[in-house]
């Protein structure tokens, strides 16, 4: 993760995707918590340690969906640091734009009530 990174939590603190608005509408699923950690943090890429820490799911689950997101494009592979795969979200991928503005929308609407 980068050191400017502020979206893993810490042991005390739960998950970014708990309580998100994206998981309020969509559900607690495992693509729908992935999804929500990879637009917490757009501008960065993460290992698959970083992105379970943040969407609250094991490794193992981020392992079972992480190919379906890079197959839809919504998220796409980086690099490899240290021989760990990184990814991030697609920000070209139009359904990712769509996401991203669907969470934007909910919290100016969470805000305004």
């Amino acid at each position: 993760m980068s050191a400017n990174s502020n979206c893993k939590p810490s042991e005390e603190e739960e998950p970014y995707a708990d309580g998100a608005a994206l998981t309020e509408l969509l559900g607690d699923g495992p693509k729908v918590k992935i999804l929500t950690a990879f637009l917490a943090d757009p501008e960065w890429d993460h290992n698959i340690t970083e992105i379970a820490e943040m969407a609250g799911v094991s490794r193992n689950t981020v392992y079972r969906h992480i190919e379906d997101l890079t197959d839809l494009g919504v998220v796409k592979q980086t690099r490899e640091r240290g021989g760990s795969k990184q990814y991030k979200i697609n920000k070209n991928n139009a359904a990712a734009k769509k996401l991203a503005e669907l969470e934007w929308e909910l919290i100016d609407i969470a805000f305004d009530n």
